[in-house]
């Protein structure tokens, strides 16, 4: 029931919404975790983000906002692996309710993310008699029809409880209609037990800003630069980029760098970061390449705005988070044409959508944004416009607004500001 303070609980078993980004599985969920809970706090409405305690160090808890916690719980030993941690979701399900019990805790709702917190949020919402609203982020059945070259499928195991989620949570959040659909025909969700809300960004934080600046901010001064940001595996597509430069050989051409923003995901093949700085020096790009490991997410926007392009040639995303935020930045988005990039990057309008994963197509594109500097800054304008319909505000109030399907009574709280 909805009480004088709603209080809902977040489940994020495998990482944390304040764990550095661009590095194991930190990236775009965390960020969205962290974005709705703070839009939350400011209305009034409580939220504890329930995560496993990787080591030693990690707090009993944090604040993430005025009415923001994130709770670190014992779930097993700390040195697990993504698939591995299905075995522990027993203990983090009776750490959450040994927590709950212990601080003598109600909420309203269960609301949890990805296949390993729906896992435990099966097991929870029953326990304590919650509606339960479930976003995926990333389906494997999807994931599974568009692997990379050499890249490992998504085990049975993680198939299976995605469609245990798909037959117990009250709602799932989907980010765009693609996504929808595949929860419908992939996983037999019923449409009226789905909502679409495309995630949002930061806009006080990503917006354009002098390029020149930018460059010299990030220690790139007068060069032009090509951006690659994301965790390194192999569904990212870190490899088509290296290849596509190597191919960008005329002499207007040659003093282009690629900066790679992000580290090694652990759920990927051993050593990306390795493999790829192999296949530079065997490509011969290798003094044209620099892998800067992961950003801090508040500077990110130097980046973008200092680079010609953002290249994004992902094999599957389920929203095309880091294009959205370039696009703020006035960075247009040379990307895959697939579900989660196409809902954000417009073709020929804000950047490029690639059909494939030939390096020569993303060299095509890329070179026309060098030879033309015209129509870069023509996509880049336009990139900024496009952005400005994704304010968090607007995603908290829609994600606010599905929440009220299942909660009784129907909540009153609106959580978006004008934009």
């Amino acid at each position: 029931m909805i009480s004088g303070q709603t209080r809902l609980a977040v489940l994020s078993m495998h990482t944390s919404p304040t764990a550095a980004l661009g590095q194991s599985a930190n990236g775009g969920m965390n960020v969205y975790i962290r974005q709705v809970c703070t839009a939350f706090s400011r209305c009034g409405i409580s939220t504890d983000v329930f995560t496993r305690r990787l080591n030693e160090d990690d707090p009993v808890s944090e604040r993430l906002a005025p009415l923001s916690r994130v709770v670190y719980l014992p779930a097993g030993p700390f040195e697990t692996d993504k698939y591995g941690l299905l075995d522990r979701v027993p203990a983090f399900t009776r750490s959450v309710l040994e927590d709950v019990r212990e601080r003598e805790l109600e909420y309203d709702l269960i609301y949890s993310h990805y296949w390993l917190s729906g896992a435990v949020a099966s097991r929870l919402s029953p326990a304590l008699n919650l509606p339960w609203v479930h976003t995926a982020h990333t389906l494997g059945l999807v994931k599974n029809r568009r692997l990379a070259p050499g890249a490992e499928p998504e085990p049975n195991a993680r198939i299976a409880v995605e469609q245990t989620v798909a037959r117990k949570a009250d709602l799932l959040i989907a980010s765009t209609a693609v996504e929808a659909e595949d929860l419908e025909h992939l996983y037999g969700v019923d449409p009226a037990r789905i909502t679409v809300v495309a995630p949002g960004i930061d806009l006080s934080v990503f917006g354009p800003m002098d390029k020149t600046e930018a460059q010299r901010k990030i220690g790139y001064p007068a060069q032009r630069l090509l951006l690659f940001v994301g965790r390194l595996e192999r569904l990212k597509g870190a490899e088509v980029v290296l290849r596509a430069l190597a191919q960008l050989t005329e002499p207007g051409h040659r003093d282009l760098r690629l900066l790679v923003v992000g580290e090694d995901s652990r759920d990927g093949v051993d050593g990306e970061k390795n493999r790829l700085r192999t296949l530079a020096r065997e490509l011969g790009i290798a003094t044209r390449v620099d892998f800067l490991g992961p950003v801090a997410h508040h500077e990110l926007p130097y980046f973008y705005a200092a680079a010609e392009a953002c290249v994004m040639p992902s094999y599957s995303e389920s929203f095309g988070l880091v294009g959205l935020e370039a696009q703020a930045c006035g960075c247009p988005v040379v990307a895959a044409n697939v579900a989660g990039l196409a809902s954000v990057v417009r073709e020929g309008s804000t950047g490029f959508l690639v059909d494939g994963h030939d390096p020569a197509a993303y060299a095509d594109r890329i070179k026309r944004l060098l030879d033309d500097e015209e129509l870069a800054a023509k996509l880049g304008q336009q990139g900024v416009a496009v952005a400005q319909r994704y304010p968090w505000a607007r995603t908290t109030d829609r994600i606010w607004a599905a929440m009220g399907s299942v909660l009784e009574p129907a909540p009153a709280v609106r959580v978006a500001r004008p934009f």
